[in-house]
């Protein structure tokens, strides 16, 4: 079936011209074992693909999008294609635990690591008909959280050898499209999904409730804070913002009515987050009065990481990008 407009987070818009399909959530909740590797992919003009998902491994930036795309660049600059990815699909989002070892995650449920910062990758899961998996989020160091379309959602404790389903919406809830997982304080996790919906979990992802965050739309990506706030971010420009870990949540204006895919803090701690129609809209830390920049060539955005100083790296539909940001 055709996947809701962006009801799946930030690919559905981002890739307007692409039609994507997803099939039926699995019913076993039976820990799945890894999937034997494949032959690797490359890409031709890999520089040029759409890039839905970045993360940071060390000084490195990794990027990860369309057609199994790796990129990876220590100064934002220069980058480079992974020598080895198993999939040709679309990767969704990564996360790293420290500069060697991350994940990647994307479609047909896949989840795939990396024990090199992301210069080689293995397919460590995925499921025939699973739906899409639209975000990833490092716990600690064995454990990592995916979860994605139709509430699909998976959890691993022992770095992905194996991997538990999870149930995380109940009745009516349980196939909300996930769009973001956010890792609050020790134990704590953070959904984001449809129509304004969170999912707040205090015992590490065993056991889940709905948070009701006062936004209409649905919630497309999340951030938590050095300060320990957590953002939850989406359609019209919705920022939510929650001091207690999602046990309550409070509307913050982001200066745009374009929907809001990703987010970052620097180092210097402004908040930056892009969406839509080329958005890039920007914070100081502590007063959280965003300002939106627009980019001449509007492109929708799908994340952003730190670049040199007093600029961003920005990622969408057209690839990579930089903002300057003073």
């Amino acid at each position: 079936m055709t996947i809701r407009q962006r009801g799946i987070g930030a690919i559905a818009s981002l890739l307007a011209g692409l039609q994507m399909t997803v099939g039926a959530c699995p019913a076993t909740a039976a820990p799945v074992e890894a999937v034997t590797e494949h032959a690797a992919v490359r890409v031709p003009l890999a520089s040029k693909a759409p890039l839905v998902g970045v993360a940071g491994a060390g000084q490195q930036v990794v990027a990860v999008g369309d057609y199994g795309v790796v990129l990876r660049s220590v100064n934002g600059q220069d980058w480079m294609q992974a020598a080895r990815v198993p999939v040709d699909t679309m990767l969704t989002a990564a996360c790293f635990i420290d500069a060697n070892t991350g994940w990647a995650v994307g479609h047909a449920g896949t989840i795939l690591r990396t024990t090199d910062g992301g210069v080689n990758w293995e397919r460590q899961y995925q499921v025939d008909k699973a739906p899409v998996l639209l975000s990833v989020s490092c716990l600690a160091a064995n454990d990592v959280i995916a979860v994605g379309a139709y509430g699909h959602a998976v959890l691993t404790h022992d770095g992905g050898k194996t991997w538990q389903a999870l149930q995380i919406g109940q009745g009516r809830d349980a196939e909300l499209h996930l769009n973001a997982v956010v890792a609050g304080k020790p134990g704590t996790i953070i959904a984001a999904a449809e129509g304004g919906t969170a999912f707040r979990s205090t015992d590490g992802g065993a056991s889940w409730t709905r948070s009701t965050t006062g936004a209409s739309g649905s919630l497309w990506g999340g951030l938590r804070l050095r300060d320990g706030r957590v953002l939850l971010f989406g359609m019209s420009g919705r920022i939510m913002s929650s001091t207690d870990d999602g046990q309550s949540w409070q509307s913050i204006p982001s200066g745009t009515h374009e929907s809001l895919t990703g987010g970052t803090q620097l180092d210097d701690g402004r908040i930056v987050i892009v969406g839509n129609g080329g958005v890039v809209t920007v914070s100081p830390e502590a007063a959280l009065a965003f300002v939106a920049i627009v980019r001449p060539d509007r492109q929708n955005l799908a994340a952003v990481a730190g670049g040199k100083k007093g600029t961003v790296l920005v990622f969408g539909q057209l690839g990579r990008g930089e903002q300057r940001i003073e």
